[in-house]
């Protein structure tokens, strides 16, 4: 059905004037709604499992009394969600009003018009937007020009290392934040590994390090941070315009980092070649890995001895976090961004209700309260709104938050993992591949070779080779002027 939001009436307008008409709702709360018709009083939500799953849920009836709106959220296995979503929007069936948008899918589901843009929402409303870090909206949610959807759970990346290994071996611990980093180079993190691999600690065998070594999409996230840190582009130029997708998988910048990354490897358990998202930060947890890179959800995940578990784990109190390394030629740090978004299927036919729904669990009153939610021992802290790095109370249960914050203004997604219109098929060339370079089937120089061959025919035979389409100059930049637009609508 039509929106309201979509017809140019501005909320704040409206909410200048307004009695206390919305559901459940007075017209000063954060919630306060025209009072709209309805396809439905409830509406459905398709996740993935993601830590934010559970914090989201946690708080969630405060949602619905607040609204009298009834939620039904359903959780998915990351591969589950998207094989449901694609088959979904390909049959034409609507399945769910809300759904979590990795960012690297943007491209193929707004191209596709599988999902409404919510810039008319944002404009006709009061939810802060320019509060959102830009490198965020730019990463995860902006796509030609229209904003595709909004965060819910962002990530980094940043190093986990246990200081009181480094203090009995006598090895230098890696630099803080705000420190001169230009000797803490990716063949510095090896050596320090080197030193630890294979040494006794509190009774145990201590590997250096641990891979997420699963393909396709786990080893591929890993390893484009180190590809991502020496300045390594998958396309001759995307997402700025004019779009080129001639593949550059086999250049310099990528050999490098693939051989450190099999360096890296080599100094973690064998097994971890098969190691997913969340077996890599479990192993940390055990107690008997020295130093890794991950995703920042990691930094409050290893608290837990398995995931989400509630139960301490062994190196809750005994680890501490640390920059990414950088290119040892100097090229300026670029950190991967990854998480996830709420975005709003354009055949959904309750989008006013999914608006603040949407609206409601990205505030920064939500997010706070999904972060000091408490049922497995605080379990969240992936904000992408800025005003919350500042928040003492999040700051005394999350003391890494101003390091975090330094990662996400560093940080890049399109350019770590370019959500090219075809990018779920690159993906799982390039883990295929990132595997076979891990467990010695192939060498560095071979495998890379033959993915850039791989890449260029599928990109060939999906006709963006030559790229005779509208390009669009996705920047930083443009970003941040469509959200001072959208904030003063």
């Amino acid at each position: 059905m039509a929106s309201e939001y979509k017809k140019g009436i501005s909320r704040r307008t409206l909410l200048k004037g307004a009695s206390a008409t919305a559901i459940g709702a007075s017209a000063t709360s954060l919630l306060a709604a025209p009072a709209i018709a309805q396809a439905s009083n409830t509406i459905r939500i398709l996740t993935v499992e993601d830590p934010f799953f559970f914090a989201l849920r946690g708080v969630l009836p405060e949602f619905e009394a607040e609204t009298g709106i009834k939620v039904e959220m359903e959780s998915l296995s990351y591969g589950g969600l998207q094989a449901r979503l694609i088959s979904s929007f390909v049959a034409g069936n609507p399945d769910a009003d809300l759904i979590s948008v990795d960012n690297i899918w943007n491209g193929q589901m707004m191209d596709n018009g599988w999902l409404q843009p919510v810039d008319e929402f944002i404009a006709g409303d009061d939810i802060d937007f320019e509060d959102f870090m830009p490198e965020v909206i730019y990463s995860f949610n902006a796509w030609r020009g229209k904003i595709a959807s909004l965060p819910v759970a962002t990530y980094a990346q940043g190093v986990m290392y246990r200081p009181d290994i480094f203090d009995a071996l006598g090895i230098e611990a890696p630099p803080a934040v705000g420190d001169d980093l230009s000797a803490w180079t990716w063949e510095a993190y090896i050596e320090r590994l080197q030193q630890i691999n294979g040494q006794s600690f509190d009774g145990q065998t201590i590997a250096g390090s641990v891979v997420s070594g699963q393909q396709p999409a786990p080893v591929v996230h890993m390893f484009t941070q180190i590809a991502a840190s020496h300045g390594m582009k998958w396309f001759k130029n995307f997402p700025q315009a004019p779009w080129d997708f001639e593949p550059l998988m086999n250049s310099p910048e990528n050999m490098k980092a693939a051989n450190l990354f099999k360096q890296i490897y080599d100094l973690s358990p064998p097994e971890s070649l098969n190691y997913n998202w969340f077996d890599a930060g479990t192993r940390f947890s055990k107690g008997d890995i020295g130093m890794f890179f991950w995703w920042t959800p990691y930094f409050y995940l290893i608290r837990n001895d398995g995931y989400m578990s509630g139960v301490p784990s062994a190196i809750k109190e005994k680890y501490a976090t640390a920059p990414l390394p950088v290119a040892s030629d100097g090229t300026k740090q670029t950190v991967s961004l990854g998480g996830w978004s709420l975005g709003m299927p354009a055949n959904s036919a309750n989008q006013d209700q999914a608006w603040q729904f949407m609206r409601w669990a990205t505030s920064a009153a939500t997010q706070k309260k999904m972060g000091l939610y408490n049922e497995f021992g605080y379990q969240f802290s992936d904000f992408g709104r800025r005003s919350l790095y500042d928040d003492p109370e999040l700051k005394e249960v999350y003391p890494y938050l101003d390091d975090q914050l330094v990662m996400f203004q560093q940080g890049d997604g399109k350019f770590s993992r370019p959500p090219s219109p075809i990018y779920t098929t690159l993906e799982g060339i390039y883990g295929l591949q990132l595997s076979k370079i891990l467990s010695g089937q192939s060498s560095v120089e071979d495998s890379l070779e033959e993915t850039n061959v791989l890449f260029e025919n599928v990109l060939k035979g999906n006709f963006l080779i030559p790229y005779e389409r509208d390009s669009y100059d996705d920047t930083l930049e443009g970003t941040k002027e469509l959200m001072a637009k959208l904030a003063g609508g």
